[in-house]
């Protein structure tokens, strides 16, 4: 009986092994048609030139049979010579060495081996001096808008600065006229100060002689009133002592009348108490105006000096009379 078991359980193991080896068997066989059929389409495109369509079907023959050493071969040449995908073709040409590490093309695969390294050195190379060199030509764009930008700047700033220039120029020449001007105008002012003080010392000139003159006049005068007089005295019965009488008499006389006459004092009344009158001229007090007084009689009995008639002309025009003329009865101050 249990021999009997054994037995019905084997036949039946191979029935299901028999059955598995056929479906196994039946799947690697389309497979390889699979694989063919690929290998077919791929060699025929690239035959006729079209190369991406072979690196195509290239890499479908390697999902179907990534061990085909021929087909790593295949596309790591089609990457080598034609697409310059030097990456790919050193994997795939590793890959066919590592699936056929004996094969008599193992040799020539090396060498393509060596040489698609290289290359793909040189290529990297050539990408780095590529990007360095976009880098560095971006750069040099952005400087030399950079300078364009400074040199508009720089132009604006020139323009300005001639601008401000021209109005530096226009104002030094501004200043030059005002300050010409102004020399004309000191000279014009010293002119007429040098005029002004020759027409008063002119004017003091014809006081002086005018002075003078009366003196001279006045002394004249004197003289022949008292040869006259002598002469009077001479041919007087009595030698001139009655006239002596006479005058003394007359001196007494005018010694007992007022200082001033009386319309003089009617209008000095109106003075203040306190205000002290001189008869005469007097530094620092007040004089009523005699008839015929002038400015250098007044400033000769005053100071000394008819040159100093200025002084109390200036002080009653001040004070009094803006017309600075003297007029009789009049109250002015001798400064």
């Amino acid at each position: 009986m249990k021999l009997k078991s054994i037995l019905l359980t084997t036949g039946c193991a191979l029935i299901v092994a028999l059955s598995g080896c056929n479906k196994e068997s039946a799947a690697e066989t389309a497979r390889q048609e699979r694989a063919a059929a690929l290998r077919a389409e791929a060699r025929t495109a690239e035959s006729q030139g079209n190369l991406a369509a072979a690196e195509a079907l290239y890499r479908q023959l390697l999902i179907v049979d990534p061990t085909d050493a021929a087909t790593h071969l295949s596309l790591a040449n089609l990457s080598h010579d034609t697409r310059k995908h030097y990456f790919d073709a050193i994997y795939h040409y590793q890959r066919y060495l590592d699936l056929q590490p004996e094969s008599d093309k193992a040799p020539m695969v090396n060498d393509r081996l060596a040489s698609a390294r290289s290359l793909l050195a040189n290529q990297m190379a050539a990408d780095i001096v590529a990007r360095e060199q976009r880098s560095l030509t971006a750069e040099r764009d952005a400087l030399q808008a950079q300078l364009a930008d400074q040199k508009k700047k720089v132009n604006e700033l020139n323009k300005t600065i001639e601008k401000k220039d021209a109005q530096i120029e226009e104002l030094q020449g501004e200043i030059a006229r005002i300050n010409h001007l102004l020399d004309k105008l000191k000279d014009i002012e010293a002119e007429a100060r040098a005029s002004r003080e020759a027409d008063i010392e002119a004017a003091r000139k014809l006081l002086e002689d005018a002075e003078a003159k009366r003196d001279a006049e006045e002394t004249d005068e004197t003289v022949a009133a008292i040869r006259a007089e002598a002469d009077e005295i001479l041919n007087s019965p009595d030698g001139g002592v009655q006239k002596q009488e006479d005058e003394a008499n007359a001196e007494a006389e005018e010694a007992d009348k007022p200082i001033i006459d009386e319309a003089l004092r009617a209008k000095a009344e109106g003075a203040k108490d306190e205000v002290t009158i001189t008869p005469i001229p007097t530094p620092g007090k007040r004089y009523c105006v005699r008839p015929g007084d002038t400015y250098s009689a007044l400033a000769r009995e005053a100071y000394g000096s008819a040159a100093r008639w200025s002084a109390i002309s200036d002080a009653t025009r001040s004070t009094t009379n803006p017309t600075g003329v003297l007029r009789a009865g009049e109250m002015i101050q001798i400064p």
